[in-house]
């Protein structure tokens, strides 16, 4: 994945106004009546997370891994609704692969 530039506010402004479109178009079934739920202001972010540690590292995202990310979560099964996006990758950090119990 290349270096991902930082999203310019109006980007930022525009990518959530697609994602509120996008999620209240789902509506959760409640008290026998379907209400949508708020979308996070959180932007779709991701994350690695060392295995043997635990050590969990926020990464840069572009406008279209995000696009992605909004992709894959429209396709949500029925009666299911999406407040977050997050994607998660999991490994070994430099400092356990590199340590005395290196797997």
């Amino acid at each position: 994945m290349a270096p991902a530039r930082r999203a310019s506010a109006r980007a930022r402004g525009r990518t959530v106004a697609r994602l509120e479109r996008a999620v209240a178009a789902a509506p959760v079934a409640r008290s026998g009546r379907a209400e949508p739920l708020p979308l996070s202001e959180e932007l779709p972010h991701a994350h690695i997370v060392c295995r043997v540690c635990g050590r969990i590292q926020g990464m840069e995202l572009s406008e279209l891994d995000r696009h992605v990310l909004t992709q894959i979560a429209a396709g949500r099964p029925d009666g299911w609704s999406v407040e977050r996006i997050a994607f998660s990758l999991a490994g070994a950090c430099q400092r356990c692969r590199e340590g005395p119990s290196a797997p």
